[in-house]
């Protein structure tokens, strides 16, 4: 566990328990973005090849396109942020949850029924799993062991959709 004191951090007692409440789902979320970032990838190269965002995104999504162009701008400025010898980065790395669940709805007509059955039962589990994760990751102190529950339940529910496609 991180140790606050160290850094002379002072904080309300409530956002360190709003700490140990969330550090059991950072991991699941890791996974679980990561995991949907890659199934997108990989079906809509599948149809479109590749290239798919440049062809495609481009102009179905402009606002994800030039969000990730920005990014990649800012990246470029501190080389040692970037590829890794584990990996390399697809632009879909550099968007947020709500830019993947966008792309999944501007996508529809490829990606329902073929990874979501329908886009009202996406975009409803989604709607659990963005807010818990902006509630871990801005650490509001309020998240209580419930969110926690109820994200991991919607990300278990999603996955079992798109473990297949990756």
């Amino acid at each position: 566990m991180f140790n606050f004191k160290k850094y002379n951090i002072s904080l309300p007692s409530e956002y360190y328990k709003a700490v140990k409440i969330g550090a059991p789902i950072f991991p699941i979320l890791f996974e679980f973005e990561n995991g949907l970032r890659l199934a997108i990838n990989n079906f809509l190269s599948s149809i479109y090849g590749n290239d798919w965002w440049e062809i495609k995104l481009k102009s179905r999504y402009f606002d994800a396109y030039k969000y990730v162009a920005d990014q990649k701008a800012k990246r470029d400025k501190m080389p040692w942020i970037g590829d890794s010898s584990r990996t390399t980065l697809i632009p879909l790395h550099s968007v947020t949850i709500g830019h993947l669940e966008q792309i999944v709805i501007k996508f529809q007509s490829e990606c329902i029924p073929q990874l979501f059955p329908t886009i009202q039962f996406f975009t409803g589990h989604m709607e659990i799993v963005k807010r818990v994760r902006n509630m871990y990751s801005h650490m509001y102190p309020c998240i209580d062991k419930e969110d926690i529950e109820d994200a991991i339940s919607e990300i278990k529910i999603i996955s079992k959709h798109i473990k297949n496609k990756i």
